[in-house]
């Protein structure tokens, strides 16, 4: 089979799913969308960093952003659903001429691994692609059945680049506006929590309890200032973390997690 291949971390999810139906591939990483070069180049390391693990067979192709900038000429950039269609598309056909040029009949994408890509559109662009270029789509839900927490454990282990946005410079401005909003989100919430300047404290490697950050903020206010504050690692003295019922490694506060060390 030809596989397209998007990302490391969407392959991590489809090669796990291919062995367990005994499917070999050849890879075709086709992403002239990504931007800037600098961040193909990171894209393109953590794949040949799995093709080492893995030694699967790969076709090659020199990244042009043009082509990408080209396939999009005709739609509203700021109109994400017909953007990244129209890129799904161009993807998906040039993985097909490929296919077909190197003998092949049956052609996937690991698009199908990624929260971010629907299905339904994936697969009207494929059934489009089979009648033109008389060839067959393999379609398989790769991220079904926790499939993504575990590919994401995955690439942590074994220190997987996993990309931050889509990959277009669209999609880079979309993901930082994002981020901007939910920084002043969080920044809001903290104002009505802590009477003093916090901004240090936010998105710190290793927060103190109670050194950083007084105990009774937390008693006043709950355990969701941590949450809000989002340190990567929290030590916390034990009687402190006793009164909320923390245990020592990894915790869940809502959505979030973080490693607490108890002392």
């Amino acid at each position: 089979m030809f596989l397209h291949v998007c990302c490391a971390p969407d392959l991590v999810l489809a090669h796990k799913k291919l062995k367990e139906n005994n499917i070999e591939y050849t890879t075709f990483f086709y992403n002239p969308n990504i931007y800037p070069f600098e961040e193909y180049e990171r894209r393109y390391e953590a794949f040949l960093k799995l093709k080492g693990m893995w030694n699967f067979d790969e076709k090659s192709i020199d990244y042009n952003h043009k082509e990408f900038l080209d396939s999009i000429k005709t739609v509203d950039v700021k109109n994400e659903q017909k953007r990244c269609y129209k890129c799904m598309y161009m993807r998906m056909e040039k993985t097909v001429i490929e296919a077909k040029k190197n003998g092949y009949n049956v052609f996937s994408t690991t698009l199908l691994s990624s929260p971010r890509k629907n299905h339904e559109d994936i697969k009207n662009i494929a059934k489009e692609l089979e009648k033109r270029y008389n060839i067959k789509f393999y379609y398989n839900n790769f991220r079904s059945n926790n499939a993504i927490s575990e590919g994401a454990k995955f690439c942590k282990i074994n220190n997987i680049y996993r990309q931050q946005y889509c990959g277009c410079e669209y999609s880079l401005i979309e993901a930082e506006n994002i981020r901007k909003k939910s920084l002043e989100k969080r920044k809001k919430v903290l104002s009505k929590m802590l009477d003093f300047d916090f901004t240090e404290l936010m998105n710190k490697d290793l927060l103190k309890i109670p050194e950083d950050l007084y105990p009774g903020y937390l008693y006043e206010s709950g355990i969701e200032v941590l949450k809000y504050l989002k340190p990567k690692i929290i030590i916390m003295r034990r009687e402190i973390a006793k009164d909320f019922n923390i245990k020592n490694g990894r915790n869940k506060i809502g959505n979030w997690k973080s490693k607490i060390i108890i002392v």
